[in-house]
């Protein structure tokens, strides 16, 4: 299916930028065919306007600067004077001009004949232009004291559209090659941006299949106990009524806990309101207390000498949080010992902190501590516990833009806090 998907995305990439390539390289042939052409133009209408000024003024042609000319610029030449064809050393044979009188005889430019106005009577100078077809043609008939003269220059576009037609092949090809390049990249992008997607499928698989494996343990006691208890005398039955009792508020636990991590963005956080961190800190130790006796150990709340600002924050997240913190130092702190619940400022932040002296998080487990279902592996054979808790806490802390983390505490053990910013 990702694989599917990452098909899809390359493709719809692919022909996003493609088109976005080859529309470049369209407009880009086509600015240079246009300049190119211009350019052809241009010089076509530079020589012949030389040669007639040369004409005109020297009343001689130079037939080598005409050869150079009409070779340089591909460009055949007629010259005639009162009808007659001046020798062109080659330069325009009589099947080459065939078409081009053709085509100036139907723009109604007749060169056989002297230049005449519209009322028959003859005039200075008749000259015609045109562009189109297999040629770009140009005549001019010009009265002269002797009679008239005629020069037609036409220059065949068989050669420039062979050019534009190479031009636009490497233009193809270019665009070809971006176009593949740029799939190339969308593949290797498109990976990159589904592998989030893999990751929280695969994290789903894990969950899933440890979330099924810690509800099994609860409900088979839960069957089993229900199979029995029935026979059973009032002493045994209310044994086993204890139990079951037991692996169901076990189980309730978990499913909280499952709740909490499944609704992720979805649920939204209390209320934002301020608080005071000394007595938020005091009445989470006071409220701990009596937990701390049950497990034979006890609570030590620290505040630094000088008053701490109030805070902005989530008082019923934060406490649950401090709760799971708690919890699970009463659980790893050693018998007869102190959990210290400790709150300080640190630049712009409110910090608080749950202290052990329990055996601590290796620096190699401490970036998996908040994974889902993660546990020590001093802890794996405590059924009380499912390895969410953390997670919880850091779900709660990234739904209520709170800061949380692990340490070291000095002379062995853990110190988890979470913090909020001023």
């Amino acid at each position: 299916m990702l694989t599917r998907l990452r098909r899809r995305l390359t493709m719809l990439a692919a022909v996003l930028t493609g088109s976005v390539v080859v529309a470049v390289a369209a407009v880009s042939f086509l600015l240079c065919g246009r300049m190119y052409t211009a350019q052809r133009q241009a010089a076509f209408e530079a020589a012949v306007s030389d040669l007639a000024s040369q004409w005109e003024l020297d009343s001689a042609l130079d037939w080598q600067r005409i050869q150079d000319s009409a070779a340089r610029n591909s460009i055949r030449f007629y010259f005639a004077e009162n009808g007659s064809a001046l020798l062109l050393s080659g330069l325009a044979e009589e099947s080459d001009r065939a078409l081009v009188w053709q085509a100036l005889r139907l723009a109604g430019f007749d060169p056989d004949t002297p230049p005449l106005s519209a009322g028959g009577q003859a005039q200075a100078l008749e000259q015609v232009e045109l562009t189109g077809g297999d040629a770009r043609v140009t005549a001019r008939k010009q009265a002269t004291g002797r009679g008239w003269r005629l020069l037609v220059a036409w220059q065949p576009l068989a050669g420039e559209q062979r050019v534009l037609r190479r031009t636009a092949a490497v233009f193809l090809l270019v665009a070809l090659a971006g176009v593949a390049l740029l799939a190339a990249l969308c593949w290797l992008v498109a990976g990159r941006a589904i592998r989030p997607v893999c990751r929280a499928m695969d994290q789903q698989r894990e969950f899933v299949r440890a979330a099924g494996h810690e509800l099994r343990t609860p409900l088979g006691v839960l069957r089993a106990g229900l199979a029995v208890l029935p026979g059973e005398d009032p002493d045994t039955a209310r044994r086993h009524i204890g139990l079951l009792d037991s692996e169901a508020a076990r189980m309730s636990g978990l499913i909280d806990q499952l709740l909490i991590l499944s609704g992720g963005g979805l649920v939204q956080p209390g209320p934002v309101q301020r608080l005071e961190p000394d007595t938020l800190l005091l009445e989470m130790a006071e409220a701990w207390e009596p937990a701390a006796r049950r497990a034979g150990r006890r609570i030590e709340a620290a505040l630094p000498p000088e008053p701490l600002p109030p805070v902005q924050a989530n008082r019923e997240e934060l406490c649950q949080i401090l709760s799971i913190f708690l919890d699970n130092a009463l659980r790893y702190a050693p018998a007869g010992s102190a959990v210290k619940l400790a709150c300080c400022q640190r630049g712009r932040r409110m910090v608080w902190e749950v202290r052990d002296h329990g055996p601590g998080v290796p620096d190699a487990d401490k970036p998996a501590v908040f994974r889902r279902f993660w546990r020590a592996e001093s802890s794996r054979a405590d059924r009380q516990h499912f390895g969410l808790g953390l997670s919880v806490a850091a779900e709660l802390a990234e739904r209520c833009r709170l800061q949380l983390g692990v340490a070291d505490t000095p002379g062995g053990g853990a110190c988890f806090w979470v913090a909020a910013v001023l």
